[in-house]
Parts: C-alpha cells; sequence; structure tokens
C-alpha cells in the first residue's frame, strides 16, 4: 500500500497540478497545501496577501485528484 507521501510526490508531479501552478506561479506543493487548508474560491487568499484565483474548473480539476490523498 501507498504511503500519503507517495501520492502527494505523484501529485506534485501531475502534468495538471504542474500546468495548473504554472499558470498561477506558484509551486504545485503551494497550490496543494492551498487546496488543503480550505475549500478554495476564486479570489481567496492563500496566505497574507498571496492570492491563488482558481477558477472553477480547476478547483473541481484539483479536488478529483487530490480527494483520496488529502482526506
Amino acid at each position: 500500500m501507498k504511503q500519503k507521501t507517495d501520492f502527494l510526490r505523484e501529485l506534485y508531479a501531475d502534468e495538471a497540478v504542474c500546468f495548473i501552478a504554472d499558470r498561477h506561479n506558484v509551486t504545485p506543493q503551494q497550490l496543494l497545501h492551498y487546496l488543503h487548508i480550505g475549500e478554495p474560491q476564486t479570489d481567496a487568499a492563500a496566505s497574507g496577501d498571496t492570492f491563488i484565483p482558481l477558477e472553477p474548473n480547476e478547483i473541481e480539476i484539483l479536488k478529483g485528484l487530490s480527494g483520496t490523498v488529502l482526506d
């Protein structure tokens, strides 16, 4: 059975995660952390004054990819 960290490493390298992270000028780790700290909404604060303006379809893609790992 794979460890949670193994799944996270795979997500960090996932093409969709990397594409969305690159689109918003953040790392895949930052993007997934942002997704994990709360229900992201468009224009929601990631931390401090940093915003990751995720689109609804991006949120659904990331939730679908990370749902089994971050639950």
